[in-house]
């Protein structure tokens, strides 16, 4: 695979040697994509790893070679300041994923160029067009807890995380739903890699099932978002077919990953959690504050930055081209940013999360994300409104770009 090697069960590359402009004291041990060590979560994971770090930027050999931002204002900063921080490459390593995704917009464009792309997304993902699919998510929600609501268990994530949001969103681009396993696996192989593909082969088979879809679409009077894409004006002038596959591509990755993973992290928790339970099940006006908190207690994106020039940075240099992680964990899991961050609290007086990114590239999806996260929790609590972790679950967890929970049974009385 170009200079990387998979080993065991995440993506692992040789490691760096330390450039002469990092110190030796600013060597850390992190590796984005490895196991996460049994017994942790990814979160408590995070935790221990900012508890070690010893200055606000520090540097490790994995991945590359990267410098990895520690601090919350730091992290919030780089992720802001395109200016100095260009997110042209946004994952690591940088060789050869990094670069295979940075050909996908607008993630990987810079303002200003940057605008006009990403307000193709927004045109399609804004709160008047999500709210229009309320009712869709609140029927399918309905239907995916029939499924198993009388039986008193289900693998949670096979039977509802991965099915709610990723068939909403194939419905909001009209594609076949029976295309979800091949799209998904692909998608996934960008955010958590697993090594049965190469990322040149997960490029392509994005390519080759999207470019022809949008050429039909070309001209086309649907109102789905592959159709809006295919017709959409930049600068005055359509989108080229290449631009057209490049912001599909990325929105389908967005669509099909970060939502399955908040609803497995947010329902891993409740199910350990029975007073709060309770709670929302007897009280549904506290659901507003619970997701909330929820979206403040499990962040799961880890973006990084390619410096656009040396910058002085928490006393080093961070030379033009290297890459320095600002992950939207340490923004949340920070004592100094919230008092007992892997507490849950709905009487925090201040939450502070970066959970949707900032600056240009905060995300596009978050109405949806909302919404979604707001519906299935106020059904399933009318639904099931208690239920535990099925008796000899061990919960486990993936860590990469983005972060997941590994499959999980819960069981309830019926």
């Amino acid at each position: 695979m170009d200079g990387a090697t998979i080993e065991g069960e995440g993506f692992q590359s040789a490691l760096a040697p330390r450039p002469p402009h990092v110190p030796a004291d600013r060597v850390i041990d992190f590796n984005l994509h490895q196991p996460v060590p049994g017994g942790q979560s990814v979160h408590e994971f995070w935790r221990d790893l900012l508890a070690s770090a010893t200055h606000d930027v520090m540097w490790t050999p994995h991945n590359g070679g990267h410098w990895l931002a520690t601090e919350p204002g730091l992290c919030e900063t780089i992720l802001a300041d395109s200016d100095r921080f260009s997110s042209r490459v946004v994952i690591v390593p940088r060789d050869p994923i990094g670069e295979t995704y940075s050909n996908f917009i607008p993630l990987s464009l810079d303002p200003p160029i940057h605008g006009p792309f990403r307000k193709v997304l927004n045109d399609n993902l804004g709160p008047r067009q999500v709210n229009a699919v309320a009712d869709s998510i609140r029927k399918l929600t309905n239907e995916l807890i029939d499924a198993f609501a009388g039986q008193g268990h289900c693998e949670f994530k096979e039977e509802f995380a991965e099915q709610l949001p990723v068939r909403i969103f194939m419905s909001l681009v009209d594609l076949p739903e029976e295309d979800l396993p091949r799209l998904k696996y692909l998608a996934d192989q960008f955010t958590r890699p697993d090594g049965t593909i190469t990322f040149p082969e997960v490029e392509k088979g994005f390519r080759d099932y999207i470019g022809p879809i949008l050429r039909e679409r070309r001209g086309a009077s649907g109102q789905d978002m592959i159709t809006n894409i295919a017709n959409a004006e930049v600068n005055g002038r359509p989108l080229t077919d290449a631009e057209a596959e490049n912001l599909t591509i990325q929105a389908l990755v967005g669509g099909l990953d970060t939502v399955v993973n908040l609803l497995s992290f947010v329902f891993s928790y409740l199910a350990i959690s029975p007073e709060l339970q309770a709670m929302l099940a007897s009280d549904p006006v506290k659901i507003e504050d619970a997701m909330t908190e929820f979206l403040r207690r499990f962040p799961v994106v880890s973006d990084s930055r390619e410096a656009r020039m040396d910058i002085e940075l928490d006393g080093v240099t961070i030379l033009r081209n290297d890459m320095i992680m600002a992950s939207t964990v340490p923004i949340a899991m920070s004592e100094a940013s919230n008092p007992d961050a892997l507490d849950f609290r709905l009487d925090r007086k201040v939450r502070r999360h970066s959970v949707f990114g900032r600056g240009a590239h905060t995300c596009p999806g978050m109405h949806l994300a909302r919404l979604e996260l707001k519906i299935v929790l106020t059904e399933w609590f009318r639904r099931i409104p208690l239920f535990r972790l099925k008796p000899g679950t061990s919960l486990s967890y993936t860590s990469g770009i983005v972060a997941t929970v590994n499959p999980f049974e819960l069981e309830w009385d019926v």
